[in-house]
């Protein structure tokens, strides 16, 4: 098993997270520093130059350039971004990566390539790690890239403070001119594996440039996007001398329906769908039957009291706690409202029903976890998926478990789920 450890950071908040953007108040001028470049006989020209590669019309207008404000992204300029992230071989945040890498470490970019800031951003990191002759074992590592192309189109703008700069219907142009600058550049040619990821059946989304008004719900292609991820970590035939395109695709294009279980391949099912179902399978029954909001468990069940559950649900310690918070934290993110909001689109996945009622209030029992069939779990059923049957063999896996701790219950617990699956699938 790999463990993902964090960069090196101030921000004990978000200690993985590294900003790699313009600062909050910079206009693409005060970038450039136009102004000193006017006020200057020696480089005036130079600034007349660049009114005429750039668009001067204010920060408030659609067309802007030189005077965009770069807090809210390059709003589809990638020929702002690409002048901007030709830096970021000099950030800190760039120099503190670089000194982490180990040998055998790969490295993976997820890039929107249909605006501006991933479409220009992404050739500028790739290059930086190909041409950095400080760290060898950088340059020479396998690099991994999922490339999102359009899958949402934009209403009409609403609020004063957007100027309507985004158009979506360029946003195939943009891609198409991307992609054709990846190619001429040899971008493609130094990068071992590319996934493209998009979809055509788009919805869509309310209009916002960028900061915390844009509250895009999680889709499809970003679980795609995600998956990409473990396929190319688990390659291990990827070398240096490989450079391989990869698409994805379900086995019905079921543009005007919800795609769910069966409609992926059996490779996607191995990579990541079995053991997504397993945890699912897993996590329902612990907050459904252990933690009770459904059917609270027997406290004299065996496997309760090996592991003193009794003690520690619902006390703000211990693992269950941060597991608690993970799945059902609503407000910021959260495992069911991430299912939730891959299922309320236009292109819908819908994978599990993991909410102990549904809409009408009925009991969600565990024979309705799987979205695409209901397995039955009536009272004179013989089903594994039954509580009671979950619960016995907790019991019989747990029988020689003495004050058992966190992690062999948690354990237990998986190796539970996992066998019930491997008979309802």
């Amino acid at each position: 098993m790999t463990r993902v450890h964090p960069l090196p950071s101030n921000d004990t908040q978000h200690p993985y997270e590294f900003y790699f953007g313009p600062n909050t108040t910079e206009k693409f001028s005060q970038y450039l520093d136009k102004n000193a470049l006017n006020t200057n006989p020696t480089t005036k020209l130079t600034g007349s130059l660049l009114e005429a590669l750039y668009d001067t019309s204010g920060d408030n207008t659609k067309e802007t350039e030189l005077e965009l404000d770069m807090a809210k992204g390059f709003k589809g300029n990638p020929n702002i971004g690409s002048v901007v992230f030709h830096k970021l071989k000099d950030s800190p945040e760039y120099a503190t990566f670089a000194s982490q890498f180990q040998p055998g470490d790969k490295v993976f970019i997820v890039s929107s390539i249909f605006g501006g800031t991933g479409a220009s951003g992404f050739p500028e990191l790739v290059k930086a790690i190909r041409h950095d002759n400080t760290h060898h074992d950088l340059q020479s590592a396998v690099i991994g890239a999922s490339l999102i192309l359009p899958y949402f189109k934009l209403d009409t703008p609403t609020d004063s403070a957007d100027t309507g700069a985004i158009d979506h219907t360029l946003f195939n142009t943009k891609t198409k001119a991307a992609l054709g600058y990846y190619k001429s550049a040899g971008i493609n040619d130094i990068v071992n594996a590319i996934y493209y990821v998009g979809d055509e059946n788009m919805d869509n989304y309310v209009y916002a440039e960028g900061e915390q008004r844009q509250q895009n719900k999680a889709h499809v292609v970003e679980f795609v996007a995600a998956t990409s991820i473990i396929q190319f970590l688990k390659d291990n035939t990827l070398t240096g001398a490989n450079h391989n395109p990869y698409e994805f695709s379900i086995k019905d294009a079921k543009l005007t329906t919800q795609i769910n279980l069966p409609d992926f391949f059996d490779t996607t099912h191995e990579l990541v769908l079995n053991n997504l179902s397993i945890f699912s399978l897993a996590m329902k029954y612990y907050r459904d039957v252990v933690c009770g909001d459904r059917d609270k468990i027997r406290d004299s069940a065996a496997y309760y009291n090996a592991f003193g559950l009794a003690r520690k649900l619902g006390k703000d310690v211990y693992v269950y706690k941060d597991i608690d918070e993970f799945l059902k934290n609503t407000q910021e993110w959260g495992y069911y409202s991430w299912l939730k909001e891959m299922n309320d689109h236009v292109h819908k996945l819908h994978l599990y029903n993991m909410e102990s009622v549904d809409d009408k209030n009925n009991k969600q029992d565990l024979g309705k976890l799987f979205a695409d069939k209901e397995i039955s779990t009536g009272f004179f059923s013989r089903s594994p998926i039954k509580d009671d049957n979950i619960g016995n063999a907790l019991d019989t896996f747990s029988d020689p478990v003495k004050n058992g701790d966190d992690t062999t219950f948690l354990k237990v617990l998986r190796d539970v789920a996992k066998n019930i699956y491997s008979k309802v699938k």
